[in-house]
């Protein structure tokens, strides 16, 4: 019934929203993470990829680029530029310069390079066999 009174709604909007942040501010820092809270204007319009900007109708649910070419859904587009941005706040941008490749020798005195298994290896993500045990 508050939100639809014509004189008062947009500040019960507006006191929820906030309310809606402040709790996330508060479960983030909970749980040792960063909140950032970002300007949001424009985000629906501006291409996550290259940057451009495009003046689109809100009826227009996807977003195609047409510099780069880049298509999305709207609010996928919009949420990747809200985390984008996020992330700049933070100090967390990504380099503009290639990044530098590294090798590694294929055996050293500590620990056998075919031993090493990477984060994102299948055999992390499957429960180790139980052996079968005779008793």
């Amino acid at each position: 019934g508050m939100m639809e009174s014509p004189s008062n709604s947009r500040n019960t909007a507006s006191a929820a929203w906030r309310a809606f942040l402040s709790l996330l501010e508060y479960k983030c820092e909970r749980e040792g993470t960063h909140f950032v809270a970002v300007n949001p204007r424009g985000t629906t319009k501006e291409c996550a990829s290259c940057g451009v900007s495009t003046d689109k109708p809100l009826w227009v649910r996807d977003h195609s680029c047409p510099a780069c070419g880049f298509e999305a859904d709207r609010d996928a587009n919009a949420a990747l530029n809200i985390r984008s941005r996020g992330l700049e706040d933070v100090g967390v941008g990504h380099s503009e310069s290639m990044p530098v490749e590294t090798a590694l020798p294929t055996d050293t005195n500590s620990v056998s390079a075919k031993r090493v298994v990477e984060a994102g290896s299948p055999c992390l993500k499957e429960p180790p066999k139980a052996a079968s045990r005779q008793w």
